[in-house]
């Protein structure tokens, strides 16, 4: 891969840049915070985007990157691949997705795949490599170089990691350590105590000794929850039993009314049929005593003509005329009771004249009796009726809330009875009531109790969880312990001996030949032999010799990641080497690296004279 033009819009301090790239080696010249270290993030960022994420740093490349003074966030990349395919990258910073072209300019994003974290991965699909390997192979920026300055043995270490492990930050030996120490204190094991799993398992089996203690109100809870629930359906049954004997009792209530009404008219039939039976006695009396008093009169007049009789003769024959005159008093008295009879016949005569208007008054009372009667037979045909009707709307009402048998029974029962069965129903609902009411109680004093078993339930439940995340845990450290054995093992036999013998190599070159063999041990890491044939720790051999083992191993790592030939990226990576060194390391990277395009990032001259001086070609490009 060669990248042949970098077009910057704005990143970072850089505006409006044009950088053009050779396909050998080129020198990117420019002051102190001239912006060379933004150009070589401006690289990566447009390959790979600028993260949001921080991942470790103080500040994200995103933000790091964004200019301030300007909405423009954008660039474009122009490169060709081995195969000969051209593209152009064109990057807005502020969208997590580029816009890709073919050499035809065709736009071709949709062709690569897309991660919905990274957006399109178009540069790992076509080079296989992802941004941390080109970070830890193509790139070697000033600030990783200044700290190895800091420390020689970190230096060394970098070299053994990455001759043992095929990446310069993994040290086989510590890595396994740190995850066996990680695995003791985030797990335990069960011979260790008061380790997460120790102490988890200690409190599950306390857990469950508290736990069989109180199961035996839950079981007791339970057992009332059932009965409660027959209660509440038993209740439930009652209360429309009761309902529907209620609407009973309406029904013959209602009945009740209506047969009085009957009654009404069934006594004002008697009443009338009184009344008529009193008035035809009237009429037979007063013609009975009619007829007596006629009798009486006429026998009055016997006696009066008689004892007028008796008078006359005695006047005639009887000299005593006091005797005479005393006949006088009964004819007198005889008078006199005509008289009386007389008013009483007439009397009979006036009674007589009302007979007629009695009997009239009997022929009304006869019509009212009737219609009496027939409204009577009516309302008790109507009555029956609408009695049935009622019931039969209340059998459809309940049927499918009571059992046929209930409301066939019912149905058929009287008013008293239906009053009886409505209070023995008033009185079994309010049994249950007071027995839901005791069951209430008793289950709030039992909830309180179960307030602790739901703790200790819900506190077991956290403890399983805990364990199984333990055990999960202390799987995967098992398992990653297993695969970087595994892993281990690989690299030794395959990529460590290539390794090795590449980094003799370069020994040998940049020593002219003074040191030609080194070696690597798991106990004391990597070794070199010197001219007598003993083997010295390479943390022995100078800061400058190890700098340019470093990156030249780094670098010929490139072979190892990728059938792609990828650019070299230098970032002030010389600035502590002397002219010797230099020399050296730009001869080595000439010769060994002629097929990657290489890109150094300088603030001075030197590099520019080194390569005036082997009559390298190069081209340069200042900021």
């Amino acid at each position: 891969m060669k990248i042949n033009n970098l077009r910057i819009n704005s990143f970072g301090k850089l505006t409006d840049k044009d950088i053009k790239l050779s396909n050998e080696i080129n020198l990117v010249v420019g002051d102190n915070e001239a912006g060379k270290s933004t150009m070589q993030k401006f690289i990566s960022c447009i390959l790979y985007g600028a993260s949001k994420n921080k991942n470790g740093k103080e500040i994200s490349d995103f933000d790091k990157f964004k200019p301030w003074y300007s909405d423009e966030f954008s660039g474009k990349i122009e490169y060709t691949l081995d195969n000969g395919e051209s593209y152009e990258i064109y990057r807005d910073f502020k969208k997590k997705n580029p816009i890709i072209y073919n050499s035809q300019k065709e736009d071709i994003s949709k062709d690569y795949l897309i991660d919905k974290s990274k957006g399109i991965e178009f540069f790992v699909e076509q080079t296989g490599i992802d941004e941390e390997t080109f970070y830890s192979t193509a790139i070697t920026e000033q600030e990783g170089i200044k700290l190895s300055k800091s420390s020689q043995s970190s230096i060394i270490q970098k070299i053994s990691n990455l001759v043992s492990s095929g990446d310069d930050s993994i040290s086989f030996k510590k890595t396994l350590e740190k995850i066996n120490r990680n695995q003791n204190e985030e797990v335990g094991t069960s011979r260790t105590s008061q380790r997460p799993l120790n102490v988890v398992e200690n409190k599950i089996y306390k857990l469950n000794e508290q736990k069989k203690n109180l199961d035996t109100y839950k079981n007791r809870i339970e057992g009332n929850s059932s009965r409660k629930e027959r209660l509440l359906e038993d209740q439930k049954k009652t209360q429309y039993e009761k309902e529907f004997l209620k609407e009973m009792k309406t029904i013959l209530e209602d009945t009740k009314i209506k047969d009085a009404e009957i009654n009404f008219n069934k006594n004002l039939e008697k009443e009338y049929n009184q009344k008529i039976k009193e008035l035809n006695e009237q009429i037979a009396e007063n013609r009975e005593k009619t007829e007596n008093k006629i009798e009486t009169h006429r026998n009055y007049y016997l006696v009066l003509s008689l004892c007028i009789i008796s008078f006359v003769i005695l006047m005639f024959v009887n000299p005593y005329k006091i005797i005479n005159f005393a006949l006088l008093i009964p004819i007198f008295l005889i008078i006199y009771k005509k008289y009386k009879d007389e008013k009483v016949v007439e009397v009979a005569q006036i009674s007589s004249t009302d007979k007629t208007k009695i009997m009239n008054e009997i022929e009304v009372l006869k019509k009212n009796r009737e219609a009496q009667r027939n409204e009577a037979k009516s309302k008790e045909g109507n009555l029956e009726k609408e009695i049935e009707e009622k019931k039969q709307k209340l059998a459809e009402k309940y049927e499918k809330l009571l059992t046929s048998e209930f409301i066939e029974k019912n149905l058929a029962r009287d008013y008293d009875a239906i009053v009886r069965r409505i209070d023995r129903k008033e009185d079994r609902i309010n049994t249950i009531k007071f027995e839901l009411q005791t069951m209430e109680a008793t289950a709030e004093d039992i909830t309180k109790k179960l307030d602790d078993l739901s703790n200790i339930e819900e506190e077991l439940q956290d403890a399983e969880d805990e364990k199984k995340e333990l055990l999960s845990l202390n799987n995967s450290y098992n398992i990653a312990k297993e695969c970087l054995e595994k892993a281990y093992e690989k690299v030794k036999s395959s990529i460590s001996p290539r390794f090795i013998k590449n980094l003799s190599d370069i020994i040998s070159k940049i020593s002219n030949d003074r040191y030609n063999n080194i070696v690597l041990t798991d106990d004391e890491g990597l070794k070199i032999e010197i001219e007598n044939g003993s083997y010295m720790p390479v943390s022995r051999l100078s800061v400058g010799t190890i700098d340019q083992m470093y990156i030249s191993l780094r670098l010929s790592a490139l072979d190892e990641i990728s059938n792609e030939t990828m650019p070299i990226i230098l970032d002030e990576a010389f600035a502590y080497f002397d002219n010797e060194r230099l020399e050296n390391i730009l001869r080595y990277i000439n010769a060994n690296f002629k097929d990657n395009q290489i890109i150094i990032f300088t603030c001075s001259n030197r590099e520019k004279e080194v390569l005036d001086k082997l009559k390298i070609k190069y081209n340069i490009a200042t900021l």
